[in-house]
């Protein structure tokens, strides 16, 4: 027999017993039901008991509403929060924000409007629930769960990472881990977030996935590749470096040489950066292109060191797309290199390290563009993976 999945709890905090036994009897047919009279009583639920979702009201004796959610946002982080108040402010509200609350009401509150808050309230933790999961999933991957949570940290730390998986949590909250990992549009949702915030803590590495996905896009246009093609062109494009979360923030800083282990080290990144999308809803291609982006044509490149067309086309792409922007970016190591030195590079290495019709056709591009194109910036201002680069 099939064991029974346990209801969503819900504590309702009031210090005014009529809203309190209101929102009970509205809430009870769906969901298991707690009610608190006041700020310390429902902190005593809280620390003994499993609950899901808060409704909470701001104006209360002792504990009031504010303090509760500060508390609750450092010892119940997991925990939705739904304000319902008759005092509603600008400030108020502002400090919900700040501890991530998830709907704010106003008092007389409406049936309709509480019911589709709480609702929104369980599929969003529902969502954040399987995001964690496959976090901690990703730290077993990488080997480093002290790096899962440097990535929690910067997510947290800023506001456009945040309003990114905030949307995404909202935009996806109905779906569980399992259908998380099979939703497409939300998976690469996340993974671009996932993709950006690696590149926080290096001023030389911001935009670069995004660059690297409108250049290579531009290459795989050029090529005539259909559509289909030309798209898992971008999209592992934007995520070849996805594998970088699984190597230490110092290494991917420091200006000095790095040791052989230091180094072998940092070369784990393509095989890590496959493994993450092994088990998710991606085709295998995307994988597999991230696994050889630093193969080389001669077959000195790393992590297998196959050669020639072996090396499958769209990583030959990528290759070229992430060397030309690695060069015309600032780096810890180095400042950027001058155009006609970068276009010198890839002249010396075609044959080399790049397929020698992938770099001629990128050449081909640099030279006919118009002079004062600067493809940088056109790159940082075209969108991500799935925009579709001029033709």
């Amino acid at each position: 027999m099939a064991t029974r999945k346990p209801r969503v709890t819900v504590l309702i905090v009031d210090d005014e017993r009529g809203p309190r036994d209101s929102l009970r009897m509205l809430l009870a047919s769906s969901y298991e039901v707690l009610t608190a009279g006041s700020g310390a009583q429902a902190l005593d639920i809280l620390r003994t008991t499993p609950v899901d979702v808060v409704t909470l009201d701001l104006n209360m004796p002792g504990i009031d509403g504010q303090t509760l959610m500060r508390t609750m946002h450092h010892e119940c982080p997991h925990v939705e929060i739904i304000v319902i108040t008759g005092c509603a402010t600008i400030a108020s509200a502002q400090e919900g924000i700040r501890n991530g609350i998830c709907d704010y009401l106003q008092k007389p509150f409406d049936v309709v409007q509480v019911t589709a808050a709480v609702r929104r309230a369980v599929q969003r933790g529902s969502a954040r629930r399987g995001l964690v999961a496959f976090l901690e999933e990703l730290g077993a991957v990488v080997g480093r769960d002290r790096d899962t949570q440097r990535i929690l940290t910067e997510i947290q730390r800023s506001q456009k990472m945040r309003g990114k998986l905030s949307g995404l949590l909202d935009a996806h909250g109905h779906l569980e881990l399992a259908q998380v990992e099979k939703d497409a549009d939300c998976t690469l949702q996340f993974l671009e977030v996932l993709a950006e915030t690696i590149e926080l803590n290096d001023s030389g590495m911001r935009g670069h996935a995004r660059r690297v996905a409108f250049y290579a896009g531009m290459i795989a246009d050029r090529m005539n590749l259909s559509l289909e093609e030309q798209e898992r062109v971008r999209i592992a494009a934007f995520l070849h470096d996805l594998g970088k979360v699984g190597v230490p923030t110092d290494l991917m800083l420091r200006p000095s040489s790095l040791s052989a282990a230091e180094r072998a080290l940092v070369e784990r990144h393509p095989v890590i950066g496959a493994r993450m999308l092994a088990p998710l809803d991606l085709p295998g291609s995307i994988a597999e292109a991230i696994h050889h982006h630093h193969e080389w044509w001669d077959g000195s490149g790393y992590p297998d060191g196959i050669a020639g067309d072996e090396i499958p086309l769209i990583s030959r792409i990528i290759g070229v797309a992430d060397a030309f922007d690695a060069m015309s970016s600032d780096r810890p190591y180095r400042p950027a290199l001058s155009r006609p030195v970068v276009v010198d590079e890839l002249r010396r290495f075609t044959g080399r390290q790049f397929d020698p019709d992938i770099a001629k056709e990128f050449l081909a591009i640099l030279e006919t563009a118009v002079e004062d194109l600067d493809l940088t910036l056109l790159a940082d201002a075209s969108g991500g993976p799935a925009q579709a680069p001029p033709g």
